[in-house]
């Protein structure tokens, strides 16, 4: 059972949005696959993406001076060590998917909602300054 994407989730930014749907579907494949070789797969995939998606947002935060970027990339190093902790326990033969599944959820549905809607609003705020600074 995986991880389903609604568009209550989106924050606002089309790039952005793009890329965490895409990213429920990492995860997706990883929920779902089985067997050690599958799940390794998935896993590094998972994992090489949120790097990706990480990294986009933490070039959006510094091209801003977006004032919570060093509490957002905290969150950000946090979630890639756990997930090479899923490397070792599939190597381990000790991966508890449910665990993991309601660990991902809740860590991706709260980032979302939380972290990256506070730095959405942000990105708002910035455009909007832009905007009348330019006189339009």
């Amino acid at each position: 059972m995986g991880i389903e994407w609604k568009d209550a989730y989106k924050i606002g930014d089309p790039e952005v949005d793009a890329q965490h749907q895409v990213w429920f579907g990492k995860i997706n494949d990883f929920l779902t696959a089985t067997g050690r070789e599958a799940l390794t797969l998935c896993e590094m995939k998972m994992y090489q993406y949120t790097r990706v998606h990480f990294k986009h947002e933490e070039t959006l935060m510094r091209s801003i001076n977006y004032p919570g970027l060093s509490d957002h990339v905290s969150k950000h190093n946090e979630l890639l060590l756990r997930l090479n902790g899923i490397a070792e326990q599939i190597a381990n033969d000790t991966l508890d998917l449910v665990k993991w599944r309601n660990f991902l959820s809740a860590w991706l549905l709260n980032h979302i909602a939380v972290t990256d809607k506070a730095l959405a609003a942000y990105v708002d705020i910035v455009e909007q300054k832009e905007t009348r600074a330019a006189g339009f």
